[in-house]
């Protein structure tokens, strides 16, 4: 995709979300739908977009967070603040437009084909792999997502697996994964940016944080996507 197409259609999703969001009537206690998001370039092809950081150089994006759970069932792998923070192993400071934006920017393409939760269709959409990096004891510990979350079924980690960007949607005038602060789902969910592509994400009862691995709730951490295949021409 041409550097020209990916801002036409970053810009013109972030157009709808502000104009929408201005008429969406979100409850107070929900996050309300912002400004335009300043982009600061803040080294040669480095961009921060509020507060996730784009990278062209490594097709990279990275975002701040911490530990929200380090026991019991996930539905999720990050949420936000606003959040399903029962059912999300990390908690990221970040407005999901701002992702859905950074993605585009850097080229890649939603596919959505997830209707409700626990949808039995595959995603559909570009593919990033998920790493987390925190410190343990002073030493740094960086991650794959999958890593991270226990299959009790099958009683190992998650099949590691690239995620995809489905995208989220808008509905009766709202960004529903800024509504929801749903940000990446291990059981599959139409709101979520990004989704677990596996035939396991229709099952809310399979997966689990995986304790031996996880630390502390409230450990400090950054998360980074890397696109798998970045399209660079049209």
């Amino acid at each position: 995709m041409s550097r020209s197409r990916r801002v036409a259609m970053a810009v013109g999703f972030l157009a709808t979300v502000i104009v929408l969001g201005t008429t969406s009537g979100q409850e107070s206690e929900t996050p309300q739908k912002k400004d335009e998001p300043s982009v600061e370039k803040i080294a040669e092809g480095v961009y921060q977009i509020g507060a996730v950081v784009l990278d062209q150089n490594t097709n990279e994006l990275s975002m701040k967070g911490e530990i929200n759970m380090q026991r019991g069932l996930i539905e999720y792998f990050a949420c936000t603040r606003f959040g399903k923070l029962h059912e999300s192993t990390l908690v990221l400071d970040v407005e999901p437009y701002q992702l859905q934006v950074a993605l585009l920017l850097m080229g890649l393409e939603p596919g959505g084909n997830i209707e409700y939760q626990g949808d039995a269709n595959t995603p559909q959409g570009d593919s990033l792999e998920v790493w987390v990096e925190w410190q343990e004891n002073g030493k740094p510990e960086r991650h794959r997502a999958e890593d991270l979350v226990y299959n009790i079924a099958e009683k190992r980690t998650m099949e590691q697996t690239p995620w995809i960007f489905t995208g989220s949607k808008i509905v009766n005038g709202t960004f529903m994964a800024d509504f929801e602060g749903c940000l990446i789902a291990t059981f599959h969910d139409p709101f979520a940016i990004l989704n677990n592509p596996l035939p396991s994400g229709a099952d809310d009862t399979l997966y689990r944080v995986n304790e031996s691995l996880v630390p502390e709730k409230g450990t400090p951490v950054n998360l980074i996507l890397k696109a798998v295949n970045v399209r660079t021409e049209d």
